[in-house]
């Protein structure tokens, strides 16, 4: 043998050496990477449990909601019947009461007056003798004239 073929060997067994130590390493590796996977797979099942639990107490949240929502619209929809229903049978009787007070209100008024007042009160055209001289100080007392108002 000569001494190429001595280092050839050499070199081969070295490279066998590095080769086996490459493979043990990527073999640990392995081994942590599966342990790893394994310690996800479990936290992630229970997480995914946790989340179906949760996912199915808020359908259960979201069905009694529409259920009230419902109860709702249905005791909204009796109440507006019930006052429309109650508006028809109240408005004449209503009607009627409130101008049979006007009415009645009015006739009091009348037979309550006193004929001493109505013969005091005097026109407003000749209150002092003149004519015209309330119109005169009524647009005096007025302190904006007609301009004034039309531009504010």
């Amino acid at each position: 043998m000569n001494s190429i073929s001595v280092v050839l060997i050499v070199v081969a067994i070295v490279g066998l050496v590095v080769v086996a130590m490459a493979v043990q390493s990527l073999i640990g590796t392995l081994r942590s990477l599966r342990e790893t996977v394994e310690d996800l797979r479990a936290e992630t099942l229970s997480a995914v449990a946790e989340l179906r639990a949760t996912v199915a107490l808020a359908n259960g949240e979201i069905e009694r909601v529409d259920s009230l929502l419902d109860t709702a619209e249905t005791v909204s929809a009796r109440v507006e019947a019930t006052s429309r229903l109650a508006w028809l049978v109240m408005r004449n009787p209503l009607v009627k009461l409130a101008s049979a007070s006007v009415a009645s209100d009015r006739a009091t008024r009348r037979l309550t007056r006193d004929e001493r007042a109505i013969a005091v009160v005097t026109p407003l055209a000749v209150s002092d003798g003149e004519r015209g001289s309330s119109r005169r100080k009524r647009n005096s007392l007025n302190t904006t004239s007609r301009q004034d108002r039309r531009t504010s």
